[in-house]
């Protein structure tokens, strides 16, 4: 039978980590899961937002395909952000800043692969995490050592 408090725990990650992996990771430090676990309970919901939000876009984009009206305003802002500071940087800040389904939605709405999406994502996604456990661990062991 599963502990209620590991229950909460698991769960609270994984709410965390739908949109942005920052908060996740430093729960699991917290919480003295293992490293397998902060990374289960924190990139599974992380990409499976970025799956549903591909599925949602491709579904909303194949709808509007028979009413198109040219180029949209908004998509025009985005696209000049995306040159501004490159597909790279929007990337790497999309686990912590911009949210993980808001990057598969403008990725894809720019005509990137689903695939190229995904794969990037979990790799982006997978670094910011293990980066953010280490240092979380660190940061606490450190404060222990100081008390």
């Amino acid at each position: 039978m599963m502990d209620e408090t590991y229950l909460l725990q698991i769960l609270s990650m994984f709410f965390f980590s739908v949109w942005k992996t920052y908060i996740g990771p430093m729960i699991a430090v917290g919480a003295n899961f293992s490293y397998w676990e902060m990374l289960l309970f924190n990139m599974g919901p992380a990409l499976g937002s970025a799956a549903a939000a591909l599925f949602i876009t491709d579904f909303w984009l194949a709808k509007r395909q028979a009413k198109a009206k040219g180029f949209n305003k908004n998509l025009r802002k985005v696209l000049l952000l995306w040159k501004r500071y490159g597909k790279r940087i929007t990337l790497i800040l999309a686990p912590i800043l911009l949210g993980i389904p808001s990057y598969a939605l403008i990725a894809r709405r720019l005509k990137e692969r689903r695939s190229t999406i995904m794969f990037e994502l979990s790799v982006v996604t997978f670094l910011w995490c293990s980066g953010i456990y280490w240092a979380t661990s660190e940061g606490l062991l450190l404060a222990e050592a100081w008390i």
